[in-house]
């Protein structure tokens, strides 16, 4: 086996050439690791230890994410609730429902005026730049919204 000790550089600083050993300060600010995240806080796992069909699960999921399934499932259920009796709303388990599909559409309402809010912001951007761009989005702008 090799005597650490006896290795030479990169390993033992003291081995370094000189423009190296200025190295170590630089990298001190420098992070110690490095990763993006792909849709932070979702989580795909679809296996055989949950489904019986992973496979044709993962297809599903991809024509219809699980968000468009639930809200379809939530539509439905919303115009049952609709066509039943009177009294039958009063149930605290449909109080509920109705109370989470609000606040979801008001994430969506929000979500909405965020992304409004971006084109806002990279519109001003372009008219900055004075290219012509900024005219010809905002032409289009105007004839989608008339």
């Amino acid at each position: 086996m090799a005597d650490p000790n006896a290795s030479s550089w990169p390993w033992r600083a003291d081995a370094a050439p000189p423009w190296a050993r200025a190295w170590p300060t630089v990298f001190q600010w420098a992070p110690q690791a490095l990763s993006q995240p792909i849709l932070p806080g979702w989580t795909f796992n679809i296996n055989s230890q949950n489904s019986s069909a992973p496979q044709t699960e993962a297809e599903i999921v991809q024509k219809h994410s699980y968000g468009r399934q639930l809200g379809r499932i939530a539509d439905a259920l919303s115009a049952l609730i609709e066509a039943q009796k009177p009294g039958l709303s009063r149930d605290p388990r449909l109080v509920d429902f109705r109370e989470m599909t609000q606040e979801i559409a008001q994430v969506k309402l929000d979500a909405a005026e965020a992304r409004v809010q971006r084109l806002l912001a990279d519109l001003a951007a372009l008219k900055a730049c004075r290219d012509g761009r900024y005219e010809r989005l905002r032409d289009a702008l105007r004839e989608a919204l008339d």
